[in-house]
């Protein structure tokens, strides 16, 4: 039984993902804030879930605000099992509004949350994974990375910073025979608490200078849609995408994979990349770091 613990796990993408995987028979543990106060529903409900499937899952106090959480769930994984084999980095927040209306606290705040998080998670997981030499950080990522559209700026930043984090970890860890994998869900209007749980700009004085785009500010939503043209976008596809690449056979995992219902695009951009990372590499004399060793 393969044991995993997903941050952000309570709602959205990171819920569902949690329920696939216990479902397909893993050691799931869920990380949410607070699960005997404020998740404590959550908590239960996932725990009703584990059991009426006949799975396992244990429910961690994860705040990846905290480097102290996120050592105190690694540690329940490994005294539980004696390994942690997959680290799957979900917790994430939305900000939308004009770049220059978040005050410098807000962007603060997204990348704390958007990508410092994670690389607390990593070094709470990675000595464990180093140590067996073997396990998997896979990241949720977004195709915004590839493509950049407006008035979501600070979840943006984050994204890139977290793609950025992923990419550089991975080439650093390989020969610890550790994987990395980044799912980039491309457009998901609805199903998630993403939209609902925004954070706006923190100046109004600011954000009235841009009376001029508001027009534009409200076309995200019918924008987004059109992308998709009429085509469902069920986020339990991403939960799916997880599952599937999890199960590919270690060293031929791919580095990036995109679960996206929309013509956004971004797999073109990831052909390009690779392509051209690849010669930088071997320019460089660091072909070794692209393969898990």
């Amino acid at each position: 039984m393969k044991t995993v613990i997903i941050s952000g796990a309570g709602t959205g993408m990171g819920l569902l993902t949690a329920q696939t995987l216990i479902r397909q028979g893993y050691a799931v543990y869920a990380g949410v804030r607070d699960p005997n106060g404020r998740s404590r529903a959550r908590r239960e409900a996932l725990e009703t879930y584990a059991k009426d499937h006949g799975g396992y899952v244990r429910v961690v106090d994860l705040d990846i605000h905290s480097e102290a959480s996120c050592q105190a769930a690694v540690d329940q994984v490994v005294a539980d099992h004696g390994r942690l084999d997959i680290v799957i980095h979900n917790a994430a927040h939305l900000f939308i509004g004009v770049y220059e209306g978040f005050t410098p606290e807000q962007l603060t705040d997204c990348l704390n949350t958007n990508v410092v998080g994670a690389h607390r998670l990593n070094r709470a997981a990675l000595p464990q994974l180093r140590k067996q030499g073997d396990g998997v950080l896979l990241y949720v990522g977004s195709t915004i990375t590839r493509i950049v559209t407006p008035f979501v700026g600070p979840y943006i930043t984050g994204k890139y910073a977290l793609d950025a984090l992923a990419e550089v970890t991975a080439y650093e860890i390989n020969r610890f025979g550790v994987e990395t994998v980044i799912v980039m869900p491309g457009i998901f209007p609805d199903g998630t608490a993403h939209f609902q749980s925004a954070v706006h700009p923190g100046d109004q004085n600011v954000v009235e200078g841009y009376e001029r785009f508001k027009d534009d500010f409200d076309n995200i939503g019918p924008g987004l849609r059109a992308l998709l043209a009429g085509a469902d976008a069920p986020v339990q596809g991403v939960a799916d995408e997880i599952v599937r690449v999890l199960a590919i056979p270690k060293g031929e995992k791919p580095m990036r994979t995109v679960i996206d219902y929309s013509d956004y695009g971004a797999p073109l951009v990831n052909d390009v990349v690779e392509a051209q990372t690849a010669r930088v590499f071997g320019m460089m004399g660091y072909e070794h770091l692209l393969k898990v060793s």
